[in-house]
């Protein structure tokens, strides 16, 4: 009788044993089946990510070569032809993408990164109509937006599709990219705030004196009798003086360049000469003077050069010249053999005293939208309108990054 129990009993541990061992062998083949989903998974996630990677190395060179002055550049020479379009990459890839090498409007450069799996087609953004889109301040009053309206105060839009693979993975990125517009300036002198022009010996000239279109001498976003004459100053332009103007905003545009200054000062209520360091005697530029106080001088140099006043001011006096963009949150006077080459721009008032001459070649933009404060241009000043000196400032810098997304590969 014990026997048979014992033999039941060991008959139904082997059967009980039989059925864990194939349950342990059901969650080892799932733990196996797992580990190698999950292994195939981490795969394909990193090999997507080195895509992605690859993709974004592709706009970045597109960025790089499309950039005025950059090395193995690619130049767009039909700015306004909706056909014309570069690729980066083989000449295979490349066609994949649509390129003809028997198209005189289509350009192809290998990588210079061969050994990163992208290609990249660059070509004129446009509208939903067909038209060519181009990024620039066409109506002067400070902000960059898009436009139909090419020229020179506008740079193209381009639709940079970079797709990058890597071992069987695929990314593509599409991203809008354009050049830096110049500031679109109104005048040789724009304010907006009541203003007063003092001396005989003061000159404020809209008339481009480097070729260009003509602008006026004075342009205030305020009514007329706003700007007031102490001295007969010779103000001239086309036309001399414009009121009602389009009210500029300084403030946006100093926001769009100060990130790239490469001279970057807080202060508060300070005086800086030409030896102060930090400050002028960093070394801003000299400009070579023209033939006379009224021509406009010359400068190969251009810096950003950025004073954070705090809502107060800085004075700039004793010789203080520089080449570039002048950018100032708050006030700003100039005083004493006060020399520039380019476009000065303002948050708040413009004070040029008297003592010295003082010549701005280019333009100068004064928001006084802070304290509405008024403007005082003294004697012994000449500020001169140049297009070139305001336009070059921006030609080399590099490619703005207009939007961005990241569209999954066929």
């Amino acid at each position: 009788m014990k026997s048979d129990i014992l033999s039941r009993q060991n008959g139904f541990v082997l059967v009980v044993s039989l059925l864990m061992l194939m349950v342990l062998i059901v969650i080892a083949s799932i733990a196996v089946m797992m580990t190698s989903m999950d292994l195939k998974m981490t795969g394909h996630f990193k090999a997507s990510k080195k895509a992605f990677y690859a993709a974004e190395a592709g706009v970045e060179e597109a960025r790089a070569r499309m950039r005025l002055g950059a090395a193995n550049p690619i130049t767009d020479n039909h700015p306004t032809q909706t056909a014309w379009s570069a690729y980066i990459g083989s000449e295979g890839k490349a066609q994949q993408k649509g390129y003809n090498s028997s198209n005189a409007m289509h350009v192809r450069v290998p990588s210079n990164q061969a050994g990163i799996g992208y290609v990249v087609k660059i070509a004129h953004q446009m509208d939903s109509a067909g038209n060519i889109l181009y990024w620039g301040d066409t109506n002067k009053d400070g902000v960059n937006e898009r436009t139909t309206t090419s020229g020179s105060a506008v740079r193209n839009i381009y639709l940079v599709t970079s797709e990058g693979t890597y071992a069987g993975s695929s990314r593509i990125i599409e991203a809008e990219i354009a050049g830096m517009p110049p500031v679109n300036v109104p005048a040789a002198l724009y304010v907006n705030a009541p203003t007063t022009v003092k001396g005989a010996s003061t000159h404020i000239i809209g008339t481009d004196a480097c070729g260009g279109t003509d602008l006026p001498g004075i342009v205030s976003s305020k009514s007329f009798g706003t700007i007031t004459f102490d001295g007969n100053p010779a103000i001239t332009g086309a036309p001399d003086i414009t009121y009602n103007g389009t009210v500029m905003n300084v403030p946006s545009l100093i926001e769009t360049y100060k990130s790239m200054a490469n001279f970057t000062y807080v202060v508060s209520s300070a005086t800086h000469t030409a030896s102060t360091i930090p400050g002028p005697g960093q070394g801003w530029g000299t400009p070579t003077a023209g033939a006379t106080q009224q021509s406009p001088s010359s400068c190969s140099v251009h810096n950003i050069v950025y004073y954070n006043t705090g809502g107060t001011e800085i004075q700039l006096s004793g010789g203080v010249s520089g080449c570039g963009m002048l950018l100032v949150e708050g006030n700003l006077k100039m005083s004493g053999g006060f020399s520039w080459y380019g476009p000065i721009m303002t948050t708040g008032s413009v004070a040029i005293l008297g003592g010295g001459n003082k010549n701005i070649t280019g333009a100068v933009l004064s928001g006084s939208s802070a304290t509405n404060a008024e403007d005082a241009i003294g004697g012994n000043t000449d500020i001169v309108y140049c297009s070139s000196a305001v336009q070059d400032q921006t030609g080399s810098m590099p490619m703005q990054i207009l939007s961005w997304k990241d569209n999954a590969a066929p």
